[in-house]
């Protein structure tokens, strides 16, 4: 029975009709960047929220210069990134915290 171990390694390497296995979607919460960060937002927007409240967490410093107005602080968050190109090379969380210090600067 030689074929056994060809016939599994078949289902495995190519399930879908001879497509490759693709890798998982990436997840907002370990995405390494500002761009890819938005990506995975794409496809899970409630994990895109939680992710920018877990890098507020990370990032905050007391230092009186983020005012967050209501518990909704984070939903315009991904519209001012991908608003500025020139934060989507940022390490995620830099990017973030950038966005809030942008978005709710103490006055």
């Amino acid at each position: 029975m030689r074929i056994l171990p060809h016939l599994i390694a078949m289902f495995l390497i190519a399930p879908a009709f001879g497509q490759p296995l693709s890798a998982p979607p990436l997840s907002p919460y370990s995405a390494p960047t500002v761009n890819e960060f938005l990506t995975a937002c794409r496809t899970d927007p409630a994990d895109c929220v939680n992710e920018v409240g877990s890098a507020e967490m990370a990032k905050f410093q007391f230092d009186g210069s983020l005012c967050l107005p209501s518990v909704d602080y984070a939903k315009p968050v991904p519209d001012w990134l991908q608003a500025h190109a020139e934060t989507h090379a940022m390490p995620t969380e830099d990017g973030i915290y950038l966005a809030l210090k942008s978005l709710y600067p103490c006055k």
